[in-house]
């Protein structure tokens, strides 16, 4: 059976993220082993939940709280897939259905909308879908071998991959701040608000994931306010063949 083309270049796209997904959620899943986290609980949420940070939070959390402080905790530290999908939303092809829209949502993470906002052409479903589907399988692939891997490999030998993420994810964004000027911009802008937040007396400055996302809104009003015209420059849509915005 033949793929769609754009299905096939949303997996050959995805094959980076794939890899560093692996080995990220390998650590993760050892070390929630040692925590006697059962590896269907690990799999269950790494199905549902599809976040490293979130992931890490429940292992960090499992056993000294409760699963509604878990499940809050994960909220308040994932909002910022609030403004990806934001992100998103104005690069889906026209015409894609509301459920179809839905589909893409729930695969949204940092990497894969890194590697959707490099495209130049609209985001259509079959891309989308197969960028998460790939990065999925990399995801629960690593959460299964991490399991099973757990009493196999010393713990220096998996410590080092819990660097894995911010490598795979300095990785996606440097092509992108090297070509285009305002990208790199707001990279710096965000990397200042960031240090200058954490500047900040301990009783008023936000925990560490709340400086995050307060420099990231910082920085992309300031990028959007100084090139409004950056996203229309890319939107690519008139190069975009008929048959490809489903």
């Amino acid at each position: 059976m033949k793929l769609p083309p754009l299905f096939r270049k949303g997996i050959v796209d995805a094959l980076p993220v794939f890899a560093g997904y692996f080995a990220v959620v390998f650590a993760i899943t050892a070390a929630g082993m040692a925590k006697d986290i059962p590896l269907w609980g690990q799999l269950l949420s790494a199905l549902i939940n599809f976040s490293g940070t979130g992931q890490t939070v429940l292992v960090q959390l499992y056993g000294n709280a409760g699963i509604l402080s878990i499940v809050l905790t994960c909220l308040a530290l994932n909002m910022r897939y609030l403004l990806m999908a934001l992100a998103i939303s104005q690069r889906i092809a026209p015409g894609t259905g509301l459920a179809k829209r839905c589909l893409v949502a729930m695969g949204i993470t940092d990497e894969i909308v890194a590697v959707s906002l490099l495209q130049k052409q609209p985001l259509a479903f079959a891309y989308m879908l197969g960028l998460t589907t790939c990065s999925l399988l990399g995801w629960l692939g690593g959460t299964v071998f991490g399991g099973l891997g757990a009493h196999l490999l010393p713990s220096s030998a998996i410590a080092p991959l819990r660097l894995a993420p911010y490598a795979m994810f300095v990785a996606i964004i440097l092509p992108a701040a090297r070509k285009d000027r305002p990208v790199l911009s707001c990279v710096l802008l965000a990397i200042v608000f960031n240090l200058l937040l954490h500047l900040l007396p301990s009783d008023i400055r936000p925990s560490g994931a709340s400086c995050m996302l307060l420099s990231g809104i910082a920085a992309a009003a300031v990028g959007a306010a100084r090139s409004p015209g950056s996203s229309q420059e890319h939107d690519g849509t008139d190069s975009l063949p008929e048959g490809n915005r489903s």
